[in-house]
Parts: C-alpha cells; sequence; structure tokens
C-alpha cells in the first residue's frame, strides 16, 4: 500500500505533463501568429445587408436596453436586428414589438410558432426559415444573445472575409469585472487565453472553428445549403449546436475563418470582438459551463465522431480532454496538501520511481509558471494592463468551477442523458448588461 500513493501521484504528474505540452504546443505556434501579421482594420469593405439574429426567452428585463444600445453605436443602415420571440413569452413580445415599432427600419420580430420554451437552437432554427427562406433574405447572419456588447467594427470584418469565406467567427471576451467579482472574472482570463493563442492557431492551420455562439457571422449561401439538405442549419437536440455547427460547416466544404483583427492603441491591441458580461455567482458559472463541457466533450463526440483532418483530430482531442484534465489539479493539489499534512508519508517512494515523480513534478512546476506568464500576457493583450495579482487570485476559483463543470457534465452523460442518446433540457442563464454602452469597450 505504501506504493500505491507515489504511482498514483506519479500517473497523476505525468497526465498533467502530457496536457501542459500539449498547452505549450499551442503556446509556441501562436506566438508569431497573435504578435505578427495581424491584418489591420481598413473598413474599406461596403457592409451588405446583415441580419443580427438575437433568440430570446424571458428577456423583457433587458432586451431593451441591448437593442437601443447597440442600434445607437451601430450606425450602418444596412445593418437590422431580428428578435426571435415565442408566442407565450408575452413580456419579451410586448418589448419586441414596441421595438419594432420604434425602429421599423432596424428591427424585425420573428415569433416562432411553437410555445416556449424549446431551445436556443431550435428558436434560431425557426428564425432562419423565416428569413432565408424568402427571395429578398439578408446576405449574412450573425448570432448574438441579449447580454451582448456588439463592436460596430465587426461589421467591416464579416463583408471583408465573407469575400471568401462563408463561416466567420470574431473574438469575445468578457467585459472586465474589475474586482470584487471573482467567478465573473475568471472567464475574462480563460477567454483571453483562449481566443488570442487557440483559435488563432486554428486558423492559422486550417482546422475546424468552432462558433462561440456570439460574433458568429454566417453567409446566405451556408444557411441555404443547410436548409436545402437537411431543413435547419442548427443540429437539432443538442445543447451546443453552435460547436457543431463550426464543424459541419467545414465537412460540408465551407471555408471559415477566425478573424482576429485588431488596432493598435495606446494600451496594446484593440480586438474586434464581441464582449458581454458572464455570471457571476458559482452555481450559475458551474451550470452554463456543465453544459458546455456536456455538448462538446460528449454530444458533439456522440453525433460528430473524430472525423476529419490531422488537425481537425488534433483539436477534437484539445476540445475533449477537459473531461479529465480538469479534475487533475484539484486531485493533484488535494495530495500536495496531505502531503504537508503528514497524512502521507513519502518515505516509501521506490527508488526507482523517486527521480521520474521527482522530474515530472519539476516539469509541471515550469509549466504552471509559464501557463500564468502566458496568461497575463493574454490579459494585457485584451485588458490593457498587467493584472498579476488578480489573475492569481482567480485561478483556483476557474480550476474548482472547471471540475465542478466536469463532474456535473459526467453525472448528465452516464445518468439523465444515457450516454448522449437523449436530448437534455437546459434552463437558461440570467442575463446582465453594462451601465453605458458607449464605453463597454474593455
Amino acid at each position: 500500500m505504501s506504493e500505491v500513493i507515489p504511482i498514483a501521484m506519479f500517473a497523476v504528474s505525468s497526465l498533467i505533463n502530457i496536457s501542459s505540452l500539449d498547452d505549450a504546443f499551442i503556446d509556441l505556434m501562436a506566438f508569431g501568429i497573435s504578435r505578427r501579421g495581424l491584418p489591420s482594420l481598413s473598413g474599406k469593405s461596403a457592409i451588405p445587408r446583415i441580419a443580427v439574429f438575437v433568440a430570446n426567452w424571458h428577456e423583457e428585463d433587458v432586451l431593451g436596453r441591448m437593442v437601443e444600445g447597440n442600434l445607437a453605436r451601430i450606425t450602418c443602415p444596412y445593418v437590422s436586428l431580428y428578435l426571435g420571440v415565442y408566442p407565450n413569452d408575452t413580456g419579451t413580445l410586448r418589448v419586441a414589438r414596441e421595438l419594432e415599432c420604434k425602429y421599423p427600419s432596424r428591427v424585425t420580430v420573428i415569433v416562432n410558432t411553437l410555445g416556449g420554451p424549446t431551445s436556443k437552437g431550435q428558436m434560431l432554427n425557426e428564425m432562419f426559415r423565416q428569413v432565408f427562406e424568402r427571395e429578398d433574405c439578408p446576405d449574412i447572419a450573425v448570432l448574438h444573445d441579449s447580454e451582448d456588447v456588439i463592436d460596430p467594427r465587426t461589421f467591416s470584418i464579416y463583408a471583408e472575409y465573407s469575400k471568401d469565406h462563408d463561416f466567420i467567427q470574431v473574438p469575445v471576451f468578457s467585459l472586465d469585472r474589475g474586482e470584487g467579482l471573482p467567478v465573473a472574472s475568471t472567464y475574462m482570463d480563460e477567454f483571453a487565453e483562449r481566443h488570442t493563442r487557440e483559435m488563432i492557431v486554428r486558423n492559422a492551420v486550417g482546422a475546424a472553428i468552432p462558433s462561440a455562439g456570439v460574433g458568429t457571422a454566417m453567409t446566405r449561401k451556408l444557411l441555404q445549403h443547410f436548409l436545402a439538405t437537411r431543413g435547419q442549419v442548427l443540429m437539432s437536440g443538442t445543447v451546443t449546436e453552435d460547436y457543431i455547427l463550426g464543424v459541419e460547416a467545414k465537412r460540408a466544404g465551407f471555408r471559415s475563418a477566425f478573424a482576429a483583427v485588431s488596432a493598435d492603441d495606446e494600451r496594446g491591441l484593440n480586438y474586434v470582438a464581441t464582449r458581454e458580461f458572464f455570471p457571476k455567482s458559482l452555481s450559475s458559472s458551474i451550470k452554463q459551463k456543465t453544459r458546455w463541457v456536456y455538448g462538446i466533450n460528449f454530444e458533439a463526440t456522440h453525433k460528430l465522431g473524430w472525423k476529419g483532418d490531422a488537425w481537425d483530430k488534433y483539436f477534437f482531442v484539445r476540445d475533449r480532454k477537459g473531461v479529465v484534465t480538469n479534475f487533475l489539479p484539484p486531485v493533484s493539489l488535494m495530495i500536495l496538501l496531505l502531503i504537508a499534512g503528514g497524512i502521507i508519508d513519502l518515505s516509501g517512494v521506490p527508488e526507482s520511481l523517486e527521480p521520474f515523480l521527482s522530474a515530472s513534478v519539476t516539469v509541471n512546476l515550469v509549466a504552471l509558471f509559464t501557463r500564468y506568464v502566458v496568461r497575463v500576457a493574454a490579459c494585457r493583450e485584451v485588458y490593457g494592463t498587467y493584472d498579476l495579482l488578480g489573475i492569481a487570485y482567480r485561478w483556483p476559483v476557474g480550476l474548482y468551477i472547471n471540475a465542478a463543470a466536469v463532474f456535473r457534465a459526467w453525472k448528465t452523460y452516464i445518468g439523465e442523458s444515457e450516454f448522449a442518446t437523449k436530448p437534455i433540457v437546459w434552463s437558461k442563464t440570467a442575463h446582465d448588461l453594462p451601465e453605458d454602452f458607449g464605453k463597454a469597450t474593455r
């Protein structure tokens, strides 16, 4: 029994080594891509007719401010908002109709033929059918949620990229939560790192670009293709239909792009991106991330499999490794605490294992410091400051949330979904908006 603990420690440490080397590989690839050669924002492309699709369920408290705030920012007359509402959601329907009357050329209400709630995917599919089966349909559809602060520069990006791409994703970042909201601020760190590193690498190597659910633009050609071939754009019966659509777009032969466009300012890189507030309570964050983990790791694996080129398969592994690796840091920390407390005695470590265990732990410490530096640098790119203490303070919070979400996703997969063969009903996440849209840029 004395040898079991050291062997378990080595196994955990080795898995962390492998995952850390994977992360380091992305960092090295992203180093040149993310800091050199980012296209500048010219704004010279003519803006086509663009429809911003917003699916709603009980959003009467935020929808009015979201629409009016974003319309004040988006001055281009060719960009309009399409609001999807349910006939039995009388509060949201009333607000949406009032907005349509106030802005008749900029706001269109799409009423679902079904009562709600169904799912975000079903609502969007209904909206796509009602709009893109008409001859006078828009040229581009963009996905957004009712809490999004839309960067008006994104429409120039969509116009430029849509010349030779049909699926375009711009970065998504959390608005700066400042101090005192550690749960919400974990999204600042994670999205900054992912969307200034991994997504840029995906784009550079030609891998499938998953949709983030917001800030995703699709051309009329792509939408009408899926409507004609299967009667719907988004796969039904899923909770991360946006992620799946990004993979399906590539498989259907459409070109995709992650449009990481920036304009330098005095604080660094000023990314053209969608920004929003993310959940600030622990329970809400775990619930939201459980949905993401379950949908990407279990549901998408079941429905998409592993089909794709070498890069697609590699990123499938990265997307899905969290169902194991998100447990490792808490387990590792628990073992270290037990050792420090004298509960576990390492005096019985076999001599043959000791140098390997020592080397593995050393590699992990180096990887931990490297990951911290990379995260600080990523947040500097997005928010313009080196938040050394804030990132260190929030990191354990994020580790706990991710581990708890993976645990709940495994529970859902094994129990409620019967190994991802049954659709899961998910409750919506409460939305929050900044008070001043005009200043909500970072």
